[in-house]
């Protein structure tokens, strides 16, 4: 397994208006830019990274708040804010066209990047990502997310320092398939914390309000766009559920769905070469 500070090393900062981002670029061939999700970072692609970097050029970058780039606070995070990083950090490179590899939060980012065709999207991959909220059924997620995002409450849960090991254990352990062994829980846990990371997640997730303001009219401009695309979904996420993928087949009757029987929410640090192969299959 690729440690965090070896991830780190292979990187660089680059500066985006007063912040800098994690940036990593590795392979030679068409672009693919690969979008993570919320809490973690772009090191969640460390496992599928080496598998494509033969016939790509992956990019990969931490959100602001997120991995190794700066965690300015106070600040007003955002999924719109992301999506301008996605242009920055395509222009950084001089790609103007791309493909899109994207996950959880990673989905709605590309789906803004859609809609502003910057940079333009020649191919869309979408991993399992709540870009339609489908209720679910785990109270104790529910409630914590209840808890996260109320105004005065969610910030004294940050200040207070109560997003601890124990509490990112409890909530990721859901999310996998398996039980997740110790170093690789260590290992998303110090990039969460760089920085102190940890103390931002109630700011962080604060995507959800903006995704349940705008989600309606980010996937009409799914339903319009002739963008192919291919959804890559694992089975037994509790969260974005397949009932997630269906409502975003609804809207894109013609993309290509793969369903990741026995695999959670992270099916590409999970199943990483299942999801090579159809990555390599849709991008070609």
């Amino acid at each position: 397994m690729l440690t965090p500070e070896l991830w780190r090393k292979s990187g660089e900062l680059i500066a985006i208006g007063k912040y800098r981002l994690f940036v990593k670029s590795i392979g030679q061939g068409a672009p693919i830019i690969a979008l993570h999700g919320f809490p973690t970072s772009s090191y969640d692609y460390s496992r599928l990274v080496p598998l494509l970097a033969d016939r790509y050029q992956l990019i990969l970058f931490d959100y602001p708040g997120y991995g190794f780039s700066d965690k300015p606070d106070p600040h007003l995070y955002s999924l719109n804010e992301a999506a301008g990083c996605l242009r920055a950090v395509a222009a950084h490179f001089g790609i103007q066209r791309a493909f899109v590899l994207a996950h959880d939060i990673g989905d709605s980012v590309a789906l803004i990047a859609l809609l502003r065709q910057t940079p333009i999207i020649d191919k869309l991959i979408l991993m399992n990502g709540s870009v339609v909220s489908i209720p679910f059924d785990d109270v104790v997620m529910r409630t914590t997310q209840r808890a996260l995002l109320h105004p005065a409450l969610g910030p004294l849960i940050g200040r207070l320092g109560l997003i601890n090991k124990r509490f990112f254990a409890a909530t990721t352990k859901k999310l996998f398939s398996y039980p997740l062994p110790s170093p690789e829980l260590d290992a998303f846990w110090s990039i969460i914390t760089h920085h102190r990371g940890n103390r931002l997640y109630p700011l962080l997730m604060r995507y959800m309000l903006e995704r349940w303001q705008h989600q309606y009219d980010w996937l009409d401009t799914l339903r319009q766009s002739r963008v192919p695309l291919t959804l890559i979904w694992g089975q037994t996420d509790p969260i974005a559920t397949p009932a997630v993928a269906d409502a975003v087949v609804s809207y894109r009757p013609d993309a290509t769905y793969i369903r990741l029987e026995g695999v959670g929410h992270y099916p590409h640090w999970e199943a990483p070469e299942v999801v090579a192969g159809v990555v390599r299959d849709a991008f070609g």
